[in-house]
């Protein structure tokens, strides 16, 4: 069954219903046509009886003399289906006819029939409804049986059931082919929509699918689509700059590094030349390893899952241990670098080396960003219930603008007062992860030419049962391409 085609199975799926509803309708029409016949039927014996009564009645206030037998046999005489009336005293001897003038029936004698009572039978092969009731002939109790033959109302069951027998399979045949081509409408837009998907590929996302005009399930599929390939070709063109972007970088970087080697082997130069060759050297060695931190972090946030080793960290070890891995690059940039920590020890529940990387990102933007001669300090805090990271410094600052964008993908201010040449726009937004990952929020407050705040507001855990186990959370983070 699942192995067929949609349009295969709401062919059968209508043909099991129409089928299903036909054996219904047939059943029911059937029953309802037999009670009504029968009704009719028994309508007809009670007017027999009725006009039996009415007749004794009439013959005996006109005086007539006869015996209640040669009324009865009068009455049979002149009647239709005279032959099925039968009269019985309440012994169960004959009343009507006499015994021995026509066969016995068969039906019990011994029912008092004090209520009407109908049977059905079969008397010399005729289907009949027996009427069965005790009541009162000229004064005298009987037994009173009166059958109507059912052969009409049988031969007009069977030619019904015969018809419904017969329209049955060519109903059936034509729901079928009604289905089929019923399907292949409801179908068309389905079509249409995966003729233009397969010839959707990477090289024209701008394509989309045609969208139904009727408000139904497939127009809010093909909408849905649409927004999809929306999305995708949006992270795709941002990829792909991007990708041209780091491939334009790291190849520059690595002639430069090249050329400088090999320039360097080629001539004869003294120490302080050399040293000032692999300067260069190790200067484009520290971009290119950013770059590189860079697309590692992109990919890892883009497959949206993260392998995170949470443990207990100590948030006062962790921004000494980071201002110390960058503080030779602050020195050679003439700024002064300092951290303050409070009198305890400040506690977390993280994953060190993603909220090293988080810091290192803060500190190395805040030595880019300053000027020879300005400071650059780290702090440890608690306030709030929430322990504080600050990194602070006096650099060149951000307008209003530039804040609300700062932490965007791939986004890079234009700020022309900046020492160094531009980053590749990840830096920040991939901070911005690493915080959301663990629970924290990441700020900023800037003032150009003052200086920029980043706080990180961690929340503080209860540590009174602090397990120091370390352990492993998978968690699926993503950063929006949209």
């Amino acid at each position: 069954m699942y192995s067929l085609s949609v349009r295969a199975r709401l062919m059968l799926l209508y043909f099991t219903v129409t089928c299903a509803g036909l054996i219904f309708f047939g059943l029911m029409s059937y029953g309802a046509l037999r009670y009504a016949l029968l009704e009719g039927k028994k309508t007809h014996l009670e007017g027999r009886e009725s006009r039996l009564h009415q007749l004794i009645r009439e013959n005996k206030s006109m005086g007539v003399s006869s015996s209640l037998e040669e009324q009865l046999n009068n009455y049979a005489l002149v009647t239709h289906e005279g032959n099925l009336f039968r009269v019985h005293n309440l012994d169960g001897s004959y009343l009507f006819p006499a015994k021995g003038v026509a066969k016995d029936w068969t039906l019990s004698k011994q029912d008092e029939c004090v209520e009407r009572k109908f049977t059905e039978t079969k008397l010399d092969g005729i289907p009949v409804l027996v009427l069965c009731h005790q009541t009162n002939l000229n004064g005298i109790p009987v037994r009173l049986h009166i059958g109507g033959a059912l052969d009409e109302e049988a031969s007009m069951m069977h030619r019904y059931r015969d018809a419904l027998l017969l329209l049955l399979p060519l109903v059936l045949i034509l729901s079928s082919v009604g289905g089929y081509f019923l399907s292949r409408l409801a179908l068309k837009p389905v079509d249409r929509m995966t003729r233009a998907a397969l010839d959707i590929g990477v090289g024209n996302l701008s394509k989309r699918l045609p969208v139904p005009v009727a408000k139904d399930e497939i127009q809010d599929l093909a909408l849905a689509w649409n927004q999809l390939l929306t999305r995708l070709e949006d992270a795709v063109l941002r990829l792909s700059r991007f990708s041209a972007d780091a491939s334009h970088d790291l190849r520059t970087s690595i002639t430069i590094m090249l050329a400088t080697a090999q320039l360097s082997l080629r001539r004869g130069t003294t120490v302080d030349e050399y040293r000032d060759d692999l300067g260069k050297i190790a200067t484009e060695c520290r971009t290119a390893s950013t770059l590189l931190d860079a697309l590692l972090a992109l990919a890892q946030s883009d497959n949206f899952l993260h392998e995170m080793n949470l443990k207990k960290i100590d948030l006062c070890d962790l921004v000494v241990n980071g201002c110390r891995r960058v503080e030779d690059l602050a020195e050679s940039n003439g700024i002064m670098l300092d951290w303050h920590l409070p009198a305890s020890k400040v506690h977390i529940d993280g994953d060190e080396l993603l909220l090293q990387r988080l810091l290192g990102i803060l500190l190395e933007n805040a030595i880019r960003y300053t000027p020879a001669g300005g400071e650059i300090s780290a702090d440890v805090s608690i306030s709030a219930n929430k322990a504080l990271v600050t990194v602070r410094d006096s650099g060149i600052g951000m307008s209003d603008e530039v804040r609300k964008k700062v932490f965007d993908r791939f986004y890079q201010a234009d700020l022309r007062e900046r020492k160094s040449s531009a980053g590749n726009g990840l830096g920040l937004s991939i901070g911005k992860w690493i915080a959301d990952a663990h629970g924290a929020d990441l700020t900023l407050e800037s003032t150009p030419a003052l200086g920029s705040v980043f706080q990180i507001h961690f929340p503080l855990k209860n540590m009174a049962n602090y397990n120091e186990t370390p352990k492993t959370l998978k968690t699926e983070l993503q950063l929006d391409l949209r």
